[in-house]
């Protein structure tokens, strides 16, 4: 299923809330070939208004979120990427390899330019054209015009089909909205379900036609069993209280909100502990702060935007901005802020007035200024490259806290790093710092 191809460019315009996600059609000398299963894409082989309301959310999700292992904030990371006599990091013994998680980092088929709103609108149009074009060359099955993240865990009965959140439906919603669809929500669901969004199928065939054409990277973790089974236990706890039904860039997925589709991936490597939130948000996300002028509800229901738990952001000085939490995100539904407009050529400025909360103080700049970060598949995938071109060309590199190695895998680029030394995070899946650009068990 394409939904960019099915409603025309214009649509690129809905995929501003995207920015973390590609939903299936929506907003880059082989080794021996994956094989799809069930839908599940095998490994391959390594060659070197002022009070929050949850109306129009859907809240399957429970409120504690408590992970199986505990609530006990602890990250174990091994201080020897050998496996004979290695330890963790607090002297125990290091647990044997179980399996691997993969990332599947899709970048955009062209560069995302997020100068201002106007420049990643007509960037986006640019790549769903590509996008387009990868399709119809057979290098990939599905657009991405805005770039993807899929998952999957391969640890025996704890594995996980490929899989990645994803959504879309509604995007002409925000054809009037400006900036507005960074917030909107849309319809979700997962890439391992066979419902229309999920669209598994295709999904599978995007990966491996994609495998084979080079137009992903591939991020990949070894891991012990304990790992694995708090990564399951997260997926499966996330499906069963279908947090997947919210798509959007402002919820967490780690709580259960909803999530982008990297967001989610993302979420996994935060809740295992497999490396420092502090270390990869940085790296892998994009923050702006988008002023009270640049976005509408202008087709909404209501004169909000809902909250959600990613409404942070980092300013240039170093700063983190964090939006009250439950608060929700004023927005007009009678002024109408059409793609041409001039105040899209600023994500902030003079036109931005104080939102109107009552019994809420905004401090600084968020009088004025929504902040928002979201984890990027462009960054990830360009993140991984980097790191590649480093350990193919010198060995293993350094990055994030963590030894990687370089591989190839068909026609494509893989970085591992060996963390089955790495115990799992016992945090509860919820009680996670609210500031993303700190670790999530910092008090």
């Amino acid at each position: 299923m394409n939904l960019y191809d099915t409603r025309g460019a214009l649509v690129a315009l809905g995929c501003f809330a995207a920015t973390g996600c590609s939903a299936s059609g929506n907003l880059s000398g082989a080794s021996t070939s994956a094989v799809a299963t069930s839908g599940t894409l095998g490994l391959g082989t390594s060659t070197s208004s002022a009070t929050a309301s949850t109306s129009g959310r859907a809240t399957a999700a429970a409120s504690t979120g408590a992970s199986s292992t505990g609530t006990t904030p602890t990250t174990t990371r091994s201080t020897s990427s050998s496996t004979s006599g290695a330890v963790t990091a607090d002297g125990g013994t290091c647990p044997a390899q179980a399996g691997a998680l993969i990332l599947y980092a899709i970048p955009p088929p062209a560069p995302l330019d997020w100068s201002t709103p106007s420049t990643l609108l007509n960037a986006m149009l640019a790549s769903t054209l590509a996008g387009n074009t990868l399709v119809s060359s057979g290098s990939a099955v599905l657009p991405h015009a805005i770039g993807h993240v899929n998952l999957e865990l391969d640890c025996g009965a704890a594995s996980i089909p490929l899989t990645g959140q994803t959504g879309g439906g509604n995007e002409l919603l925000s054809s009037a909205d400006g900036a507005g669809a960074l917030f909107r929500l849309f319809p979700g669901s997962l890439n391992e379900l066979t419902d229309p969004i999920g669209d598994n199928v295709d999904t599978v065939a995007d990966i491996m036609a994609r495998q084979a054409s080079g137009h992903l990277t591939r991020i990949k973790f070894l891991v012990n069993q304990q790992m694995c089974a708090r990564l399951k236990d997260f997926h499966d706890q996330y499906s069963a209280r279908m947090a997947y039904l919210n798509y959007d860039g402002l919820d967490r997925a780690r709580r259960f909100e909803g999530a982008g589709c990297a967001i989610y991936g993302d979420a996994f490597v935060d809740v295992g502990g497999l490396l420092r939130r502090s270390l990869f948000t940085p790296a892998w996300a994009r923050t702006v702060f988008v002023g009270s002028a640049r976005f509408a509800n202008t087709l909404g229901t209501n004169p909000y935007y809902l909250y959600g738990s990613n409404l942070v952001a980092r300013d240039a000085q170093g700063v983190d901005w964090l939006w009250p939490a439950g608060v929700n995100i004023p927005a007009s539904t009678l002024s109408p802020i059409l793609p041409t407009s001039g105040v899209l050529d600023a994500w902030t400025g003079p036109e931005d007035a104080p939102f109107a909360l009552p019994g809420v103080t905004l401090p600084g700049r968020l009088a004025s200024q929504v902040p928002f970060t979201l984890y990027d598949p462009e960054l990830m995938a360009e993140w991984a490259e980097q790191v590649w071109a480093q350990a193919s060309a010198q060995g293993p590199a350094a990055a994030l806290g963590a030894t990687w190695t370089a591989d190839t895998v068909q026609a494509v680029h893989e970085v591992t790093y060996d963390a089955h030394c790495v115990l799992p995070q016992t945090l509860a899946y919820t009680q996670d710092n609210p500031d993303l650009f700190l670790d999530s068990d910092a008090p």
